[in-house]
């Protein structure tokens, strides 16, 4: 056991299927809706998939979607990171940060890059989570390690998937 960390793309074809799935799943609620409200007709062409990820940034997503870009074993402070910004974008856990996820925007990579570089990650501990690295040459091995996953998340942001954080512990 231990703190096992993800980045999940959502290619464009996918969001594109998602899309559907959830027009779908609206039209139904809707029609149902309708027949006892006498509410407006539901209108397919308002729902952006996109645009409800960033009104979204905690929902749960099945971890069957996407595919991993990123991972990591028991690096717990970037964890502690990402755990500070789902609670910074309204998210709320059962289980303590653990199977949640947070769609990561082009910013919040931007943002994490700096923190890393200036070192502003907060020590994040916890009992399967391994410990923050000590000795300069660790520093320097995660480092490189991170900035080069960095520039597989920008990456994708820029082949136009959307992309998510989750961890299990």
């Amino acid at each position: 056991m231990g703190l096992d960390m993800h980045v999940r793309k959502i290619n464009s074809w996918e969001k594109k299927d998602l899309q559907k799935m959830m027009i779908d799943v609206l039209r139904t609620a809707c029609e149902k809706t309708l027949k006892v409200n006498n509410a407006d007709s539901f209108d397919p062409n308002s729902f952006d998939i996109e645009q409800w990820f960033l009104e979204n940034p905690t929902t749960t997503i099945p971890y069957s979607v996407g595919e991993e870009i990123c991972y990591w074993r028991k690096h717990s402070d970037l964890h502690g990171w990402m755990r500070d910004l789902f609670y910074e974008k309204g998210g709320t856990s059962e289980y303590g940060f653990n199977h949640d996820c947070v769609i990561l925007t082009k910013d919040d990579i931007l943002r994490l890059k700096l923190d890393l570089i200036e070192r502003k990650l907060a020590p994040t501990s916890g009992f399967f989570f391994g410990q923050s690295y000590a000795t300069e040459e660790d520093i320097e091995y995660r480092m490189n390690d991170d900035m080069e996953k960095i520039d597989l998340m920008l990456q994708a942001i820029e082949d136009k998937a959307t992309i998510y954080y989750t961890s299990s512990w």
